[in-house]
This record gives structure tokens, C-alpha cells and sequence, in this order.
């Protein structure tokens, strides 16, 4: 008689391997966002100023983006496992100091360790990995799910946080997070390592070592790569920067308190993450191309209330406005991310951590650029980061009808 433990191991292994990557995924993003809203509050505690948190913001998003793509191409070569390992522990050390540092110079210089630690493109090619190609859409639903619970769910921690408790925990509750996930990943995550040469002959005769860095450059150089790499640039960018503007804007120019802007937050995540999950389905069903149309054309009917906005000032329209712009970045990112996956496949399904390491390389610049031209064009007027962003997402839709293919 056949046992519940007689069910296929395969199948078992299959799901704590996703759940694993999955749980490490949202405890790396509920960490880096999860002090967002408190930070200006910190940073002042340590004698410091906007300029100060500026730096503090952008140091870890600038070091994220000069390791992400190394971490992830040392992956492909010497495996995931130990790439992950060495990342997680960067990682952890960073937040620990941050959760000591008694300056601004220090805080600015350990942020800079914490953003070190790049191993979430490991995480994302684990994921692709994990499914068949034809379930991509899928795959990178399960990705964006989890990325965008842990970030979002850190934004609104961080307000309840802030408000009843010392901020300087929140480094404390991050690093032990991701210790325990990185403890889950060599408990239950059984990554193959990869084989090793026993000769020199053997080396220079494997035609991956070989062909390594040439076939990044076929990477770079396959146009449909660029255009979608310039595509996820923009909306790093526009997601980056619109989450720190949106939540200045809430405080100082609507007067919400910290609590109050958590509180405000939750239907917008809510949208977001219901988004996230209906993209991958939609993905499969529709293809990458008519989604990353719907997620921009969303971002232009919000701009359109963004814009609204400046003529008759209610915190109804610019709410409205917020949430149906979440809608449009979760449906670009989870494209984006399908579309990248598939053309990798189609160049080198071999390369998926250094084609996804040099996508995220470059939307992590974007992304650590995206506060800072979205928050200095606000100086200008409470309306120009909306239109900005309208038009540059004018340029992506013109971009994808045009020239993306499928």
C-alpha cells in the first residue's frame, strides 16, 4: 500500500527548491527596502543631512550595480551554491555594521558593504532554471512575487517601525532574515557544482571557458537583448525613483505622518502584487510584447492623472494616479524580465546568470539614478517627475511596438 512519503521525491525536492529561492528572494528585498521610510529619520539622529541621505540611498544601489554582474558570471562558472554563499555573507556583514555604525560616514561606508553582497541575479536564473522554457512568463511571476512582497511589505514594516521603535533594529531584523535564509539554501537547495577539468588541457579545451567572454559579447550584441535592457533600464528607474518621490510627497506635501503613509501604501502593494501575479499568466497567454503595451500604457493614463493633478490638486487623483501606475510597472517588470529570459534561451541558455547579471547591472544603475534625477526635478515643481516620466515612457512604447519582437 502506497505511503503519503512514497510520492514522487523529485517532486518534493522540486518545490523546497523553489520555496527556498523564493523566501531567500523576499528576505534580501524586505531588508534593502524596509528603510525607506524611516531613514530620513535615522540619518538626522546621526547629525546628518539630505545630502548625507542621498549618499546613504544611493552608495548601496551604486555597489549593488558594480558587483551584480561579476557575482552573477562567477556563478555561471563556479556554481550557484558557493557565489550565493559568498554574496549572502557580504551581505550580512554590511547590515550588521550598518546596524552599528555611530556616523553618517560610517553608515554611508557600510551601505556600501551591504550593497556589495549581489547575489539576487543567482536567485533569478535559479528561478528561470527551475522551469521549462515555454513556462517562462511563469517562472518570472514567481520571481516578481516575491521580489515585489519582500520590497513592498519592507516599505510598509518600515513605516510601523519607525513610528513605535528605534529605526537602528531594522538593520538587526535584515541581517538576521537573510542569515536564516542563507542557512535554508545549504540545508535544502542541492545545486549541482560544476565539474571541474582535470587537466589544463582539458580547460583551455572546454568550449565554455572558451567561449566565455565571447559569447557575452554575442550577448551584447544581439539587438533584441539592448532594446529590452534599455526598456527594464527606464523602469527601474521610473519604479525606483517614483517609490521615494511618492513617499516624500505623501509626507511633506500631503502632511502624512510615517504611520500614515504605511497605512496609505498597503492598497497600492495590494494592486501591485495582484498585478505581479496575473502578468506571468498573461505573459504565456498574450506574449511578452502586448503585456510590457499594457504595463506602459497604464503608466501613461497615470501620468494623465498626474497631470490632472497640477490643475486641480486632489489627493484622490494623485492616489488614483499611484495605484494604476503600480498596475503598470508590475506588468512592465514581470515582460521585461519574460522577455529577457526568452532571448537568452534562444542565444545561450547556458548564460542566464551573466545575461540576467549585466540586465540587472545596468537596472541597478538606473535604479540607483532614478531617485536622485527624480527627486532633484521635484525641486522644479511638485509635476515635472510625472511628466518626465511620461514622456521617457512615450519613448519605451514607441520602442516596443516598433522594434521589439517575439
Amino acid at each position: 500500500m502506497e505511503k503519503k512519503s512514497d510520492l514522487p521525491i523529485s517532486t518534493l525536492k522540486a518545490k523546497i527548491f523553489l520555496f527556498t529561492i523564493l523566501i531567500a528572494n523576499f528576505f534580501r528585498n524586505l531588508g534593502s527596502s524596509i528603510v525607506d521610510i524611516g531613514l530620513p529619520r535615522f540619518i538626522l539622529s546621526l547629525s546628518g543631512t539630505l545630502i548625507s541621505y542621498g549618499l546613504v540611498v544611493g552608495i548601496f544601489s551604486i555597489t549593488q550595480s558594480i558587483f551584480q554582474f561579476p557575482i552573477a558570471s562567477a556563478s555561471d562558472k563556479f556554481g550557484r551554491k558557493l557565489m550565493i554563499g559568498i554574496g549572502m555573507s557580504i551581505y550580512i556583514a554590511g547590515t550588521f555594521l550598518c546596524f552599528m555604525a555611530q556616523n553618517v560616514i560610517q553608515l554611508i561606508l557600510f551601505r556600501a558593504i551591504q550593497g556589495a553582497g549581489a547575489y539576487s541575479s543567482i536567485l533569478q536564473a535559479l528561478t528561470c532554471e527551475h522551469f521549462d522554457k515555454e513556462k517562462q512568463g511563469k517562472a518570472m511571476a514567481f520571481y516578481s512575487f516575491s521580489l515585489s512582497l519582500g520590497y513592498f511589505g519592507g516599505i510598509i514594516l518600515g513605516g510601523y517601525v519607525a513610528y513605535y521603535f528605534n529605526f537602528r533594529l531594522i538593520f538587526l531584523f535584515s541581517g538576521t532574515l537573510t542569515f536564516i535564509s542563507m542557512i535554508l539554501i545549504f540545508a535544502f537547495l542541492d545545486i549541482p557544482k560544476k565539474e571541474s577539468s582535470s587537466s589544463m588541457e582539458e580547460i583551455l579545451g572546454d568550449q565554455n571557458a572558451i567561449a566565455f567572454f565571447s559569447n557575452i559579447k554575442v550577448l551584447i550584441k544581439e539587438r533584441q537583448y539592448l532594446l529590452t535592457i534599455i526598456l527594464n533600464s527606464l523602469r527601474w528607474m521610473f519604479l525606483n525613483g517614483s517609490i521615494v518621490y511618492i513617499i516624500w510627497v505623501l509626507q511633506i506635501y500631503w502632511g502624512r505622518n510615517e504611520l500614515e503613509t504605511s497605512y496609505l501604501l498597503i492598497f497600492i502593494v495590494f494592486i501591485y502584487i495582484i498585478s505581479i501575479i496575473l502578468g506571468g499568466p498573461l505573459v504565456d497567454k498574450f506574449n511578452s510584447k502586448r503585456i510590457l503595451i499594457v504595463g506602459q500604457g497604464l503608466i501613461l493614463i497615470a501620468g494623465g492623472l498626474f497631470f490632472l493633478m497640477s490643475f486641480i490638486p486632489n489627493f484622490l487623483i494623485f492616489y488614483m494616479g499611484c495605484i494604476i501606475s503600480g498596475m503598470g510597472f508590475a506588468y512592465f517588470q514581470t515582460a521585461g524580465n519574460s522577455q529577457i529570459s526568452n532571448i537568452i534561451e534562444k542565444i545561450n541558455p547556458d548564460l542566464k546568470g551573466s545575461g540576467f547579471g549585466f540586465n540587472n547591472t545596468i537596472g541597478f544603475i538606473c535604479g540607483a539614478l532614478g531617485p536622485i534625477i527624480i527627486s532633484s526635478l521635484g525641486e522644479f515643481s511638485l509635476h515635472v517627475p510625472f511628466y518626465f516620466i511620461s514622456i521617457l515612457t512615450c519613448i519605451a512604447l514607441i520602442i516596443t511596438i516598433k522594434f521589439i519582437k517575439v
